[in-house]
């Protein structure tokens, strides 16, 4: 894996709150040279260690339903299932992990007949799987895309989020235009294509394609992403927790972990174990302290099954090479 010194870090960090800042407004931001800014961006890039891809709430948009799903394997065979199911176009996450399950996986599937296609047959199929559980994702509370590294000040955040766009009305439906769907695919392909590139691939002006563009992402059900490996950032220790709580409790503690800087993604699912979170932290003194420090304090919280994510295969809809 390729290293990364802190300037690095402060630029993607910053990239994660806007990525399609341009360079000239990021250098000042961050009181850097221009110029340096484009380079080390493009490294990452040549690299593969950072791409721009885009979320898509698909609950709000009638996309279809996501759900999670945690699968056990053969012995040995847990790399080998992890790229079969990378491999799939309705897969945005998957990763090898540690506890019951041995890959976790996150799936969009177009319906409740193509859900029960995927679960009953052709994940089963998959040669090295043992078994399946599936837990319908009911709400992304907050989606990778709210989460940025803690490597800037607030006046730098400031400063990159002054260009970024807001929702408008987030949390409500959002109705898709029949051009949004080519759009999102663009999007989630590279969310850096300027307004030109996106133009002759929708057949438009640039002036309809930034206004197409800005338009989705006003919604709040669009938003994008600048993916990277978290141990790249200095994370070394990325973990998907599943909690159980009262059902009461459900949604303050959901929305409590939400805003925690660990926390890059947090989603209700149905099932006992109906939280969902993705954390990193620094080091495994660090998760000890957030299970006993932060999760230990919630109200509510009956029990917590922790698993650490040893390899991600893909993350956003992009495979890892």
């Amino acid at each position: 894996m390729m290293e990364t010194d802190s300037l690095d870090r402060r630029i993607v960090a910053a990239l994660q709150i806007d990525a399609r800042v341009p360079y000239g407004l990021l250098a000042q931001a961050l009181g850097e040279v221009e110029r340096t800014v484009a380079r080390r961006v493009q490294r990452l890039v040549d690299a593969d260690a950072l791409r721009f891809t885009a979320f898509v709430d698909e609950l709000r948009t009638g996309l279809g339903q996501t759900v999670s799903l945690r699968i056990q394997v053969d012995p040995g065979s847990a790399d080998s299932v992890a790229e079969a199911l990378a491999l799939r176009a309705d897969t945005r996450w998957v990763a090898v992990v540690t506890g019951d399950a041995d890959v976790s996986c996150e799936l969009l599937a177009d319906g409740r007949a193509a859900l029960h296609r995927v679960t009953s047959q052709e994940l089963p199929s998959i040669a090295g799987v043992r078994s399946t559980r599936s837990y319908p994702v009911l709400r992304h509370i907050k989606p990778t895309t709210a989460w940025h590294a803690e490597y800037l000040t607030p006046e730098e955040a400031s400063a990159v989020t002054s260009g970024a766009p807001t929702a408008t009305d987030p949390g409500a439906p959002v109705d898709l235009q029949p051009s949004d769907h080519r759009l999102i695919e663009l999007l989630v392909e590279n969310a850096r294509y300027s307004w030109v590139e996106l133009a002759e691939r929708l057949g438009v002006v640039p002036a309809t394609a930034r206004r197409w563009t800005e338009r989705l992402l006003g919604s709040g059900a669009v938003a994008l992403r600048a993916e990277i490996e978290p141990e790249l950032l200095g994370y070394g220790v990325e973990a998907e927790l599943w909690l159980e709580t009262l059902p009461s409790a459900i949604e303050p503690v959901a929305e409590a972990l939400a805003l925690h800087p660990a926390v890059r993604y947090c989603g209700v699912v149905a099932g006992t174990r109906a939280v969902n979170i993705l954390a990193v932290l620094p080091s495994m003194d660090d998760l000890f302290g957030f299970q006993v420090e932060v999760l230990g304090r919630l109200p509510g919280l009956v029990r917590c099954e922790a698993t650490l994510v040893t390899r991600a295969h893909k993350r956003g809809f992009v495979a890892k090479r």
